[in-house]
């Protein structure tokens, strides 16, 4: 019964936008036909002045003036019928009152001249029978041009004059003659033909009119729609700029004050601040990784690395969130090498964690699991959270939607954890995969293509440390707050820092510098319009070598000069100090060219 109620709605819906598209080729034909009144009008009295000088001819005055009155009244009402019927145009309003009365103006047309053709017929004069006979060829072929917009005219002009006028003839005429009657039928038909293939074309042309009228209008939402998708992306860039500037300094200066503080005391109030510092930047560097995903300013750079080094992170970020939460947290541990990017896998596992720890009620249990798959490694997330229905699946990938709220006491976030998932798992070519059963949980994860050969493991450095041999780092940030914070946090590290507020004081200090810098790390907006990625390139080439470098930008445009420049890696603000740790542990092992 449900099918066959669909099945109905279904058929109502196709009927209904079948109507629709009726009413707007009806209405469309309405207005061509009256737009051809007065030169259709026109045409029809010159050919009634014509036929009227051939009766005159005959001698038969008398009927020559009742053809020209009858024929010239009919002629008056079409063309007053378009005038006072429509004063102002065609509209949706009154173009079917308008057809049926000008289809019933054609009928009436039609028997007039049809009744006058009969009228003046003469079987024993061949002048008249000729004269005849043009009087309804004369208005059947005059009617045709005008009435080819909206068939129905001309058919009810057609039936009226040439139907009796045929069965007069084939009645009246004697002999071979009598074949012109049936010749009339012909051209009946004929007519009705031809009238049918100009309808046609006539429904083309008013489509190709709609069509292109349609794709105008198209056209000017879509530069409507660009118009408002560029500012939204200056006030992003903008937004994104200056809010991270000082949420990126708090997040050096939480990372170098870690490290001085002993006191339990003290270390749970810097937990409490760095959570509250956390999810706001959490919430602003989603916005911004959208944004830029959107735009394709994130850049793969594919190479393999161990999987464990990227799961002893996440284990010690989510440890603390899971246990506040009375979640028991499983993260499984694997020597396998994969081959992808390590920060964007590493962002796909931590939404997916996130997402998961933040629906999995109190009691419940997280768990990362891998397993190998047939073309690479499944790393899949699970929870025993309130799951999702099969309808609900697609939608919840989709940007801002938020199906549900977590239990209570969580965090609510903007809804892009999953749509970040997406479009990250696109951008590296992997497989997602999704399972989810209403009250039961849900299951979430990627599959990884294998690296075909093993790679230098770096368990054990969850937490940022040391950075080995003191690496000179060259720092160029124009943000003063900024710029302490991080050179603080460096040398905390173990690293020398050059820092500098411009590109050309980093040129300055690098003069002076007795060594080549190992890294750097620049700022790509600075004051003044200064490009970093500039300033980097000015950088390498004072020293000749491509030096590693960290692009810091809120910026979400897209950067073409990364695509051709070697070892450098682009880092949104504001960045976490263990993101930051870890690129520069990644970018230190990179040979220079």
């Amino acid at each position: 019964m449900r099918e066959t109620g669909r099945e109905s709605e279904a058929a109502a819906a196709a009927l209904w936008e079948a109507n629709a598209g009726l009413d707007e080729v009806h209405l469309g034909q309405a207005r061509l036909l009256r737009a051809g009144t007065s030169q259709s009008c026109l045409i029809i009295s010159g050919v009634t002045l014509y036929l009227s000088a051939l009766i005159a001819l005959t001698g038969d005055l008398q009927f020559a003036a009742i053809w020209l009155a009858a024929t010239g009244a009919m002629i008056a009402v079409v063309y007053a019928y378009a005038r006072l019927m429509a004063p102002e145009g065609i509209n949706p309003d009154n173009y079917r009152r308008y057809l049926t009365g000008h289809t019933v103006i054609s009928g009436v047309t039609g028997l007039v001249w049809g009744g006058l053709a009969s009228a003046f017929f003469d079987p024993s004069s061949v002048l008249n029978m000729f004269i005849a006979v043009n009087m309804v060829f004369s208005i059947t072929v005059g009617g045709m041009m005008p009435s080819a917009e909206y068939r129905p005219t001309f058919i009810s002009l057609a039936t009226a004059a040439l139907l009796p006028f045929s069965a007069y003839w084939l009645l009246t005429v004697e002999g071979p003659l009598r074949l012109i009657g049936i010749g009339l039928l012909i051209y009946y038909a004929f007519g009705l033909l031809v009238s049918a293939r100009a309808e046609v074309q006539t429904i083309a042309s008013l489509a190709a009119e709609r069509t292109r009228h349609l794709t105008q209008q198209l056209q000017e939402q879509n530069r409507i729609i660009e118009r408002a998708s560029a500012s939204k992306s200056r006030f992003l860039a903008a937004t994104s700029h200056d809010m991270s500037q000082p949420l990126q300094a708090q997040g050096f200066f939480i990372g170098a004050i870690r490290r001085t503080l002993d006191q339990p005391e003290q270390i749970e109030l810097l937990d409490k601040i760095e959570a509250a510092w956390r999810s706001q930047q959490q919430l602003l560097q989603a916005l911004v990784e959208t944004a830029r995903l959107d735009s394709g300013a994130i850049i793969a750079r594919i190479r393999p690395f161990p999987l464990e080094a990227v799961l002893n992170d996440l284990r010690a970020e989510f440890a603390d969130m899971a246990h506040t939460k009375s979640i028991e947290l499983i993260i499984a541990r694997t020597a396998v090498d994969v081959n992808s990017d390590a920060l964007l896998v590493t962002r796909i596992l931590r939404n997916l964690l996130s997402n998961a720890i933040k629906f999995t009620p109190p009691g419940g249990q997280v768990e990362l699991r891998c397993a190998m798959a047939d073309d690479g490694l499944l790393v899949e997330v699970s929870d025993d959270g309130p799951g999702v229905t099969e309808a609900e699946r697609e939608r919840i990938f989709e940007e801002y939607v938020q199906l549900q709220p977590g239990p209570a006491g969580s965090e609510r976030g903007l809804g892009l954890g999953l749509t970040i998932v997406r479009q990250l798992a696109r951008k590296l070519d992997l497989e997602l995969r999704f399972a989810s059963t209403p009250g039961e949980g849900t299951r979430a994860g990627i599959v990884l293509p294998l690296a075909t050969a093993p790679v230098a493991s770096r368990a054990g450095q969850a937490r940022p440390g040391g950075l080995a041999g003191s690496p000179l780092v060259m720092l160029v940030e124009d943000e003063p707050a900024v710029r302490e914070g991080l050179t603080i946090l460096l040398t905390d590290w173990g690293c020398r820092v050059l820092a500098a507020g411009s590109g050309a004081e980093a040129l300055e200090l690098l003069s002076w510098a007795d060594a080549e810098p190992d890294l750097l790390i620049v700022d790509k907006r600075l004051a003044g319009g200064e490009d970093g990625l500039e300033t980097v390139q000015a950088l390498r080439t004072e020293v000749v070598a491509d030096i590693p470098a960290v692009l810091l930008t809120g910026d979400i445009y897209q950067f073409e000069a990364v695509t051709g420049m070697e070892q450098i890696t682009v880092l949104p603000k504001p960045a976490d100090p263990a993101q930051l740790h870890a690129i520069l542990l990644d970018a230190l092992e990179q040979p220079q060219a």
